[in-house]
């Protein structure tokens, strides 16, 4: 990806946050939600971070969590 459509993404990006702070504001959150979800999958794009990296990355941090879960 190259300078130019990295800038665009990251412009793209800015404009979802605003737009997930007005439907927040709004009672919305399934929307707030799944615009979550888009600037989510745009940061792994400008970031260059695999599905299987992402992954990972959610194993390790729900391993962690169960570890330090206090257990009843």
């Amino acid at each position: 990806m190259d300078q130019v459509q990295m800038r665009s993404l990251r412009d793209v990006i800015a404009v979802l946050i605003e737009q997930r702070s007005i439907v927040t504001a709004a009672g919305a959150t399934f929307a707030a939600h799944l615009l979550d979800l888009a600037i989510m999958q745009l940061r792994l794009n400008v970031n260059d971070i695999s599905a299987e990296e992402l992954s990972g990355l959610s194993d390790y941090v729900g391993a962690e969590f169960n570890r330090d879960k206090p257990s009843h």
